[in-house]
């Protein structure tokens, strides 16, 4: 078997006058020498030739090859740790670089938006610092917050308009089969 895994040792070609018993079947030796590939051409043909015809060979061979085929087969080391580790890894990487490119996204729209490239309402421009003429830090800071409370406190209030509307025009009946005009006076 290492001679078939390992194609660079030399291999020994098996005497083709051993490859039967007494009795006409393939011995030991000549099953596995045809499993390691050490049999020249016309040893291969003859073992191939009493394979077709031979079932107790055939099924001594079968089972010197499922038997190899087991080894091969099991691991020599689990991999699943390895595999599930990298792809949290994988996992964390692409959620990072998700969030972090939509934060510098924010902060530079805030940032550009602050500072007056998409224009600016001179409603938030905070006060100027009276000693060098430009607006301190914490005064900027304060206008960015007090800009975002007036925002939030706007979209508030219109939200509340819409909906009290709403619950307005389900209270009374007339809005809806008029379509939302009221009733005139003179009728």
């Amino acid at each position: 078997m290492e001679k078939a895994l390992n194609p660079s040792q030399p291999r020994q070609l098996f005497d083709n006058n051993a490859l039967f018993d007494a009795e006409g079947h393939l011995t030991d030796g000549g099953l596995q020498a045809l499993q390691d590939g050490c049999l020249d051409e016309l040893g291969s043909l003859e073992a191939a030739e009493h394979l077709t015809f031979c079932d107790l060979c055939l099924a001594r061979y079968t089972d010197l090859v499922e038997a190899v085929s087991a080894q091969i087969v099991t691991p020599m080391r689990d991999l699943i740790p390895e595999v599930q580790a990298l792809m949290r890894l994988r996992r964390f990487r692409i959620m990072t670089n998700r969030y972090v490119s939509v934060a510098a996204a924010v902060v530079l729209a805030f940032s550009l938006w602050r500072f007056g490239l998409f224009g600016q309402d001179p409603g938030l421009v905070p006060p100027a610092n009276p000693a060098d003429g430009r607006p301190g830090f914490s005064q900027m800071v304060s206008g960015i917050f007090d800009a975002a409370s007036d925002g939030i406190n706007g979209l508030l209030d219109s939200v509340q308009a819409t909906a009290q509307s709403g619950i307005d025009q389900l209270a009374n009946p007339n809005l809806l089969n008029n379509g939302g005009q009221g009733a005139a006076d003179g009728e």
